[in-house]
C-alpha cells in the first residue's frame, strides 16, 4: 500500500516539475508622480550666473528640457515592455496614477547560471 502511495507521489511530483506546470509570475507596481519642469532660470541665479540658462538647459536637457509628459510616459512603458513587463491595471489612487504590471517569472537555469522563463514560454495573454 505505501509502496502504491509513493509511486503515486512520484508521478504527482513529476508532473509538477515538468514543463506542463503552472506558469508563475512577478508584479511591478510603478506610482506616477507629477513634478514641475525644473526651472534653468532659477538654477542659474541660485549659483550666482556661473552657468547660465542655456549652458544648463544644453548640458542637462533631460533636467532642464521641456519635454513632452506623454512622450516620456510612453518611453518608460516601451522600456518596461522591452524588459517583459506586461500593464495588467490602472488606476487613480487620489491623484496619482498607479499601474500594476506583471510577467513571467524569471528562473535560474541550472546549467548555466542565466535565466529563463519558467515554462519556457514568455507569450502570455492579458
Amino acid at each position: 500500500m505505501w509502496m502504491r502511495f509513493l509511486n503515486r507521489l512520484s508521478r504527482w511530483r513529476q508532473r509538477q516539475t515538468g514543463p506542463q506546470r503552472l506558469l508563475k509570475w512577478e508584479y511591478k507596481v510603478v506610482q506616477m508622480v507629477s513634478q514641475e519642469p525644473a526651472d534653468a532660470a532659477d538654477a542659474s541665479r541660485k549659483l550666482g550666473g556661473t552657468l547660465s540658462p542655456e549652458a544648463l538647459r544644453n548640458q542637462f536637457p533631460e533636467h532642464y528640457g521641456t519635454a513632452n509628459g506623454r512622450k516620456q510616459i510612453n518611453d518608460f512603458l516601451n522600456v518596461l515592455g522591452d524588459d517583459g513587463w506586461e500593464l495588467m491595471q490602472f488606476q487613480q489612487i487620489g491623484p496619482l496614477p498607479l499601474m500594476v504590471f506583471k510577467r513571467p517569472k524569471q528562473l535560474p537555469t541550472e546549467a548555466s547560471g542565466a535565466t529563463a522563463v519558467e515554462a519556457g514560454t514568455a507569450s502570455h495573454a492579458g
